[in-house]
């Protein structure tokens, strides 16, 4: 049977339920009603207010500009939130037609009013209330119209004023729903002026940052302020910058500070030695002047003689207080040393002087000796002897190319191996860093999986601690239990055999309970509560039975029954907790294990990370080495250039020689060009003998028709037939002469022919030579720089190689040895995860079975507070029933044995 709250939970949900089914009635009712207003509601809706030209201008701004102005956000959202008079809390909608010009439809002019509008459509509404609201929108449309022709426009205040007034009047016609979110709107105008003033404030944020955003482009190298660390990167360098020019303008104004002192210094040594040399000439001068007064002639006087004299002249002197003839030698002595060092500094001042006339000369005479060398270099240039040994270089040039060439082609092919052997190498090489990486990489995922497993470990540590505590908690509930268990058995002794009975037989019949498990606990309650009932009703059987006898007292077997239960319950959670505290020691012990083996993990990771640091040591040696390398390939270089300089000398050679040949091409096209001129002159000579002979035929045809009647003259024209003849001769001696110089210009157009297919064939093996030369010596520095690099490469390769193979065999023992390791260890963490994983499922089992015992816990004490319910009906049933046994006994003696018979 269900309890009562379950049948009031129906009940609420089966209402619910129809309320909502009437609402969705009504709201497609009022959909279809105002669908098919909307033709009679559109005159009405275009008489509504329009917007006012500050809200329309504030949207064209909004529209047309990029940032936005705080001014025309608050207009807007005044005009979302205003609630005029002739609205009281319901959109103002305007008509707008379809795409296909049918129907006006009916459309709200703000957010606020489309969100009003859903509210209206979500709340249960009927429809004459609809009706009468559209009514009330359509009477109160004339002045709203008014306002918007400009005819009497009321203040904001009374327009304030009679919106809260028109609400206030309109307030009991809304639903629950609409006062709500209108409540919700007002809230929302409260918080506008917050709003606000944030969003004022971020725009002018946004004001501030463009004029910094240009200044920063212009004066550093930043764009924008999005990148915060280039900034600070700026202003770094700046710092630096600044704190090195502060160091270096404090070193220069030290070192000046230091060089004023030391010049001062000196400048005062020299006043005070000027000064000292002004007082010793002085002093001089005084000694002079008395030494120069008149003295009386005195042969020389010997020691002995100015001894006593002296004396006397101590004495005598002895009471004066200061004399001039004492302080004389001394002022002599100082005068000589000064003297002295005046004379030093002036010997130094000539030798210094000496040495920079040296220095002079020395210098001009290695002008000079240049001078001579670049005259000598360029009469050596001059000289044909020169020019004989260059040629004589050249040839051995040209001797040593054809050696480089066939060294180059061997070159080539040593080269072609050691690119090979580089090339594998390199793979070698690459091989090994990639198996590098990969033990890196293996050491990160170690790294991380020993996290993860130290997470795990305080995971653990923290459900060991729970665990602990439950266990802890569990012995306590034990110990409860037992006691409880041990009260109950006192209290079942010292109840009396009848209930003693009773309990015996409600224990034959509740051991299926505690078997059934987890699931069957409600049907254990149904059917603890199908027993109540039963043993409720024996006595009422036993009374109608027999009234005579005293009937047996029902709350004594229904505790007897109820203690004996609560035993078996009891006992079973005491076996349900021992196993549970079996099972969490065993998971403790475990938890321990996985602790040994998660320290076990982190040495071998601290053994990994030092392998990790020796590897690291070993790149850096190989760095090293290849830095040394580097040194090496820049002095070959150096090598290099020095043969391309020699490779240059060689070129300038053959430049010579090229020029040379040129020389020799002119002077044959100089003879071409003469032979050329002279066949001209022969040709016209040719031309003009012709011209002769032509003319000479002309003649003799022109002639011939005289001849006859000149034959009588024949005689004397025999002279002239032999030089006629002797003319013909000479006119086939031309012709045979023409023939001559006809065969020698074709002979001679051959011959130029053929020198000119010479000197293009020349030219052209004379560019491929060049070009083959150049060729061949850019091959030569290429093979040679090639050669050297790829031997240089070669011995490193070698070494580098043996070193890959070195640390491959040893990567390959670590790897071997690591592999193992490895597969433990994610044999171990998948172990660990699936331990951990059963762990979770345990400590949510065990959570669901603390909230099913809480709620069976409940369920038990609502049961028991009904059972005492039903102990105290049941009494109250009993004693009533004693009260009629007793009232209905003297009647059933009156009536006799038969009636007491019938009534059986």
């Amino acid at each position: 049977m269900a309890s009562p709250p379950q049948r009031i939970r129906g009940a609420i949900d089966r209402t619910i339920a129809e309320e909502q089914a009437k609402v969705k009635a009504q709201t497609g009712a009022a959909v279809t009603d105002t669908v098919r207003r909307s033709g009679s509601t559109s005159d009405s809706a275009r008489r509504q207010r329009t917007k006012k030209p500050s809200q329309d201008t504030a949207v064209k701004d909004t529209a047309a500009e990029t940032t936005p102005n705080p001014a025309e956000f608050e207009a807007a959202f005044e005009a979302a939130f205003a609630l005029d008079d002739s609205e009281d809390g319901d959109s103002v909608k305007a008509p707008a037609k379809d795409g296909n010009g049918g129907a006006d439809t009916v459309k709200s002019t703000t957010p606020a009013d489309k969100k009003k509008e859903d509210m209206t459509e979500k709340a249960p509404a009927d429809a004459e209330a609809v009706a009468a609201n559209g009514e009330q929108k359509a009477g109160q449309a004339i002045p709203d119209t008014k306002q918007a022709n400009g005819d009497d426009v009321p203040s904001s205040e009374e327009a304030t004023e009679q919106a809260d007034a028109q609400k206030a009047a309109a307030a009991p016609e809304l639903p629950l729903e609409v006062r709500r979110k209108l409540a919700r709107l007002g809230k929302l105008e409260k918080s506008y002026e917050v709003l606000m003033r944030s969003y004022r404030v971020a725009h002018s944020r946004a004001i501030a940052v463009e004029p910094f955003e240009r200044t920063l482009r212009e004066n550093t190298p930043l764009t924008s302020i999005k990148d915060p660390q280039a900034l600070v990167e700026y202003l770094q360098q700046l710092n630096l910058k600044s704190d090195m020019v502060m160091d270096e303008l404090k070193r220069v104004s030290a070192e000046k500070d230091k060089y004023k002192k030391s010049s001062e210094e000196v400048d005062k040594e020299l006043s005070g030695l000027k000064e000292e040399i002004a007082a010793l000439k002085a002093e001089k001068e005084k000694a002079s002047i008395t030494d120069n007064k008149p003295v009386d002639p005195q042969p020389p006087v010997t020691t002995e003689e100015t001894a006593p004299k002296g004396e006397n002249a101590k004495e005598h002197a002895g009471d004066d207080f200061f004399s001039y003839e004492n302080e004389v030698p001394k002022l002599q002595a100082e005068v000589a040393t000064k003297a002295e060092e005046i004379e030093k500094l002036k010997s130094e001042k000539t030798k210094l002087e000496e040495e920079l006339s040296l220095a002079k000369e020395q210098s001009a005479g290695l002008v000079e000796n240049l001078k001579k060398v670049s005259r000598e270099v360029s009469e050596l240039r001059d000289n044909a002897a020169v020019k004989a040994s260059l040629e004589t270089q050249l040839e051995a040039r040209s001797a040593e190319i054809s050696s480089l060439n066939t060294k180059v082609k061997g070159i080539s092919a040593q080269l072609v191996a050691v690119e090979k052997e580089r090339d594998s190498a390199v793979a070698d090489h690459k091989t090994a860093v990639s198996h590098n990486e990969a033990a890196d990489s293996r050491s990160k995922e170690l790294q991380t999986e020993l996290d993860n497993a130290k997470n795990a470990k305080e995971t653990l540590d923290k459900r060991v601690s729970v665990m602990t505590d439950l266990i802890e908690s569990l012995k306590k509930s034990k110990a409860e239990s037992e006691a409880k268990v041990k009260e109950l058995e006192k209290k079942l002794e010292s109840l009396p055999p009848d209930s003693a009975s009773a309990a015996a037989v409600t224990s034959k019949t509740t051991p299926e309970a505690p078997a059934a498990g987890g699931k069957k606990k409600n049907k254990k309650k149904k059917k603890g509560g199908a027993g109540a009932a039963a043993a409720a009703a024996t006595p009422t059987e036993s009374t109608f039975g027999d009234a005579d006898q005293p009937p047996p007292s029902p709350v004594e077997g229904t505790a007897s029954q109820e203690l004996q239960a609560e035993i078996d319950r009891l006992k079973v959670e005491v076996s349900d907790k021992d196993k549970e505290i079996d099972r969490l020691e065993k998971k403790r012990k475990t938890e321990e294990e996985l602790r040994e083996e998660i320290e076990n993990l982190r040495e071998n990771l601290v053994e990994v990370g030092q392998e990790h640091v020796e590897a690291k040591d070993k790149m850096k040696a190989l760095l090293a080495e290849k830095e040394e390398l580097r040194g090496r390939i820049s002095a070959l270089e150096k090598e290099i250039d020095g043969f391309k300089s020699a490779a240059a000398d060689s070129s300038t050679k053959v430049k010579g020689e090229y020029e040379s040949l040129k020389r020799e091409f002119d002077d044959l096209k100089t003879k071409s060009s003469t032979l050329q001129s002279d066949l001209a002159a022969a040709q016209q000579l040719a031309q003009t003998r012709y011209k002769d002979l032509s003319d000479l035929r002309e003649v003799l045809q022109k002639a011939q028709p005289e001849l006859k009647s000149l034959r009588q003259e024949s005689a004397t024209l025999k002279t002239t037939r032999e030089e006629l003849t002797a003319k013909n001769t000479e006119i086939r001696n031309l012709e045979k002469r023409e023939k001559d110089l006809k065969a020698e210009l074709t002979r001679a157009q051959r011959l130029a022919g053929d020198r000119e297919t010479e000197i293009k064939s020349l030219r052209d093996k004379l560019t491929t030579e060049t070009n083959a030369r150049l060729r061949l010596e850019d091959e030569k520095r290429t093979a040679g720089r090639d050669l050297r690099r790829a031997e240089a490469e070669k011995i490193e390769l070698s070494a580098k190689e043996e070193k890959t193979a070195r640390e491959l065999q040893r990567v390959q023992d670590e790897l071997n040895t690591l592999r193992p390791r490895v597969k433990e260890l994610e044999d171990e963490a998948a172990r660990l995860k699936k331990e951990s994983d059963v762990l979770r499922e345990d400590a949510e089992l065990k959570t669901t079975q603390y909230v099913s015992a809480q709620n069976l816990l409940g369920s038990m004490r609502d049961q028991t507070a009904e059972l005492s319910v039903q102990l105290k009906e049941a009494k109250s049933q009993c004693e009533s029933l004693e009260e009629e046994a007793a009232q209905q006994s003297p009647r059933a003696r009156a009536r006799g044995p038969d009636a007491h018979h019938r009534y059986r």
